[in-house]
């Protein structure tokens, strides 16, 4: 990032692995607070204020590096483009349609999507949320085992199920809005 002989920012390598920018080992498993931490020590170390006097090159590279710092703490820091992410790395990609899912969990889901759109006070999508983000928590333990045995066929079914959930959990916010009026 900063060269060494001179002291100027370098470049940007735009195909930097996430996890070795922000110090972490290549797992599905990481420390949040710790995550944010590098995160925030990188800003600081690469924000654009600081090179405001510098050369324009220089100047360039800074928003480039806190744009990718962005870019990777974002990505690292949800479960599910984490998950995505570590795929890639493995050089394999999400299932474009639902072929990775079983006819109960989908109806399970439409079920989900009547209970949320049926609602209607705050309190009881409020209860759906909260076995949601249960749920969501339960599929993270479950992907940190998948990856670790190397199971990417579960680990890709499994973030198929999450993006349900999430796509659920975000009906549940919306409708929240609407109830409130906002």
């Amino acid at each position: 990032m900063i060269c060494s002989d001179c002291g100027h920012l370098q470049d940007v390598n735009s195909g930097i692995n996430y996890f070795k920018l922000l110090s972490f080992p290549i797992q599905f498993s990481l420390e949040s607070q710790k995550l944010t931490r590098s995160f925030r020590q990188l800003q600081t170390i690469v924000h654009p204020d600081k090179y405001s006097n510098k050369t324009s090159r220089e100047q360039t590279n800074s928003a480039d590096w806190s744009s990718l710092i962005n870019k990777a703490y974002k990505t690292l820091s949800t479960p599910i483009e984490r998950g995505q992410y570590l795929l890639q790395l493995e050089g394999e990609q999400m299932p474009q349609d639902n072929s990775a899912l079983n006819k109960e969990f989908l109806m399970a889901m439409m079920e989900r999507n009547e209970e949320v759109e049926d609602a209607e006070d705050t309190q009881t999508l409020e209860n759906l949320n909260i076995q949601l983000i249960k749920e969501l928590e339960e599929m993270a333990r479950r992907l940190n085992v998948l990856f670790e045995s190397k199971d990417l066929s579960g680990v890709k079914g499994t973030l198929v199920e999450m993006k349900y959930l999430l796509s659920i959990q975000n009906s549940i916010k919306q409708k929240q809005q609407s109830l409130l009026g906002s």
